[in-house]
């Protein structure tokens, strides 16, 4: 990656001004600047604090559109580096639409795949930190393949955050993707619907609880014939477990 970026940035500085002036490009900048120009100015903000954890870049820390304009200005003495982003999404762009229109024109249908999160430290989460339940995480439940559950690390969706504009967030992905592909494969679609939620300092997948949740009011569980709630509910430790956990740490304690 880094060999090709490096021949990438030659390419660039040697035909930027004819890309960069081309109609073609003016055409891709003007569809697409609603998300190019955040996500060149995230590029060049993670390479400059060198971490992609946005809450560590000081001022830049709060995204605004005055911010944005400024870090993206012409006049800015980065603005090549800027540029330099716009010309990769452009050349990708190009290259994937000629495939995905080759693979139609020969009868075959390209599949997109759209997972269902995105990265703690994304450009998302930096221009719409209220979209997202960043004091969380997403994962799985313990199951048979894993006894602790999964932890996959990435924020819940505030949906109802999302459904103030009609889940534009989402409409503008789904139409975005649909320019190259024809059908998409949703990992995971079961999470429109509910998703296993850890707070962001679990480490494994055993402390969470799906979201949203019917609950089960008592007289529903006892009409099933589950009537012992203080047992199934509170914790039942026995003396010999907490005797057996002493002995353990006095001989942790000596070992030591």
């Amino acid at each position: 990656m880094a060999t090709k970026l490096s021949i990438a940035k030659k390419v660039f500085m040697q035909e930027k001004d004819l890309i960069l002036n081309s109609s073609s490009f003016h055409k891709f900048f003007s569809e697409n600047e609603d998300w190019l120009k955040p996500y060149a100015a995230f590029c060049f903000l993670r390479d400059f604090f060198e971490t992609s954890d946005h809450s560590q870049w000081g001022c830049f820390s709060n995204y605004s559109k005055d911010k944005l304009e400024k870090l993206v200005s012409k006049d800015a003495l980065h603005y090549d580096t800027i540029c330099f982003h716009y010309y990769i999404q452009f050349h990708l762009h190009l290259q994937l639409s000629e495939a995905a229109e080759y693979a139609r024109a020969k009868g075959v249908v390209l599949k997109g795949d759209l997972p269902i999160g995105v990265d703690r430290n994304s450009v998302d989460t930096w221009v719409y930190p209220t979209l997202f339940r960043m004091n969380t995480s997403t994962g799985a439940p313990p199951d048979y393949f894993a006894k602790n559950g999964q932890n996959w690390g990435f924020p819940t969706y505030n949906w109802e955050e999302m459904s103030k504009d009609n889940y534009g967030w989402w409409r503008a992905r789904l139409t975005q993707m649909g320019k190259y592909f024809t059908a998409y494969r949703i990992d995971h679609i079961l999470g429109f619907f509910r998703i296993w939620e850890l707070p962001d300092h679990a480490m494994t997948g055993l402390i969470g609880k799906f979201r949203p949740s019917i609950p089960l009011s008592q007289e529903e569980l006892e009409r099933e014939g589950i009537w012992d709630f203080d047992r199934l509910t509170r914790p039942y430790v026995r003396k010999e477990f907490l005797q057996v956990g002493e002995s353990h740490l006095l001989v942790s304690h000596e070992e030591y």
